[in-house]
């Protein structure tokens, strides 16, 4: 993906960031990661990070670096990292097409929002779905589940499932609890590809928060509640009726016991399992099962939640 250097200095111009420049430029670039650098490249650096030795690119840092042969650097005041993330959100975020596929399966009592994107191979219940929002194909949104504005569903969801409650009776007979509850997503969530979010049991609903992230291969189970901007990395699955409160960060395959209950600004580290309640905010969590530790100093890729 390209983008050109007047495209860069018209967006930090409309958002008034202060800015100098050393070095040369192009008209155009390639938008890189740092993880994979090529020549005439657009990156950020920020003062942890190494710079690539790249020729003809440009960087966005706090820092002044000596560059490497016709590259260039835009010496900013505030956090690289984030002008660069929004700069790219402005040019090139994932907006909806408004387009409902031909093959989409829609329930004939379903509420569908403006400008909606539905993609073939959708299956829609009774449910409704808000203003902006895309669901990909071969997603399911069953009946009793409402999702708000601007939410994007990837490819291979399904919200709403039936989960499986059962009470033991004599004999090791089952006896299963029927499945009654809904899910309700708030607005501006990202629920990535191959994620599963159940219902709530009976009168439950399963509530995700507004402005929460999921990535792919989430396993949500019934009546789980999901505060406000909470991050959960890959293949994360918690049991019914976990609680989540916002702006925790939950890192690669955690699994969570049923009924859990999590405290604000809780960091999960990846592969931890969960069988306990917090006992306070700010803390991380670690190990099989999880232990608590202090939060001593911010830790890379996670919320900065200035603590102390």
């Amino acid at each position: 993906m390209q983008i050109s250097y007047n495209q860069i200095i018209n967006y930090l111009s409309l958002q008034g960031i202060d800015y100098s420049l050393e070095g040369s430029t192009h008209s155009e670039y390639q938008i890189c990661s740092l993880f994979y650098p090529e020549s005439n490249g657009f990156y950020f650096l920020i003062g942890d990070l190494i710079k690539p030795s790249v020729e003809n690119s440009l960087f966005i840092s706090n820092i002044s670096l000596t560059t490497e042969e016709n590259s260039g650097i835009i010496l900013v005041k505030e956090n690289p990292q984030i002008i660069y993330y929004k700069l790219l959100d402005y040019y090139f975020k994932e907006q909806s097409t408004g387009v409902i596929g031909d093959k989409v399966s829609r329930h004939e009592e379903a509420i569908i929002g403006k400008n909606v994107q539905i993609d073939d191979f959708v299956v829609l219940g009774k449910c409704v779905i808000g203003d902006n929002t895309i669901i990909k194909s071969h997603t399911v949104v069953a009946d009793n589940s409402i999702i708000g504005d601007n939410v994007i569903l990837e490819s291979h969801c399904t919200i709403g499932a039936t989960g499986a409650a059962w009470a033991w009776g004599e004999n090791n007979e089952k006896f299963k609890q029927p499945q009654l509850g809904g899910v309700i997503i708030k607005d501006n969530c990202f629920i990535g590809a191959n994620s599963v979010i159940v219902k709530g049991s009976l009168n439950e609903k399963t509530n995700i928060g507004e402005n929460t992230i999921i990535a792919p291969g989430a396993r949500i189970g019934h009546g789980t509640q999901i505060g406000k901007g909470v991050h959960f990395a890959n293949n994360v699955v918690t049991g019914g009726n976990t609680q989540i409160s916002d702006f925790c960060f939950i890192g690669s395959s955690v699994t969570f016991r049923p009924k859990v209950y999590i405290h604000l600004n809780t960091i999960v580290g990846a592969g931890a399992v969960v069988v306990k309640d917090t006992s306070k905010e700010n803390i991380l969590l670690i190990g099989v099962p999880a232990q608590e530790t202090t939060i001593k100093n911010n830790l890379v890729g996670i919320p900065n939640f200035n603590i102390q």
